[in-house]
């Protein structure tokens, strides 16, 4: 049985999932914000279950999604960025990426109150400061951001798009009152 935990949506980001299956008398449970079903298939996997079917009941939605076998859904999961919501294989994130100590710990984050110097994750100290990032005038919307890239104008792919609609729009009209003009009538 799978259902989203509403009160984690965001504007930017879909709610969190919770998966949950019962097998041999114990109950599994994993929670995604894409792909709860691969997510909880995923850890049955690592638990030595043996590979059988899955099938997955959404709460309050009529049917199911089946899987022929837990194992191969473990290899899966779905991804999002500027493309719609896809299929896609699950890669295991980096050990380590978010703390630099090499405890095997993510998304750690230490108080304020500890002013221990960390080391970057090559365990070496920076030999300079890294560089400050500017801030630049949207061309879309006039507004401050930080660029991704050093030649981006735009602070966002809806900026970008209405200010090439705009441009294409005032071409558009030159044409027309060109043609307009050259006309005799």
């Amino acid at each position: 049985m799978t259902w989203p935990i509403e009160a984690t949506r965001t504007p930017n980001s879909a709610c969190v999932w919770v998966a949950e299956a019962t097998i041999d008398g114990r109950i599994c449970t994993a929670r995604s914000r894409h792909g709860a079903a691969n997510e909880l298939a995923r850890q049955l996997v690592v638990a030595g279950f043996v590979d059988r079917p899955m099938a997955i009941r959404y709460h309050r939605l009529a049917g199911t999604m089946t899987y022929r076998s837990f194992h191969a859904a473990a290899r899966w999961t779905f991804g999002e960025g500027e493309r719609t919501l896809r299929r896609v294989r699950y890669r295991h994130p980096p050990e380590g990426v978010f703390l630099g100590s090499g405890t095997g710990q993510k998304c750690v984050s230490s108080p304020l109150a500890d002013d221990m110097e960390s080391l970057p994750a090559n365990r070496r100290k920076a030999e300079l400061p890294p560089p400050a990032i500017e801030t630049r005038r949207c061309d879309g919307c006039d507004a401050d951001f930080r660029p991704g890239r050093p030649w981006s104008r735009f602070c966002r792919p809806a900026c970008r798009l209405r200010a090439h609609r705009r441009l294409a729009g005032v071409t558009r009209a030159q044409e027309l009152a060109a043609i307009f003009e050259s006309d005799p009538r």
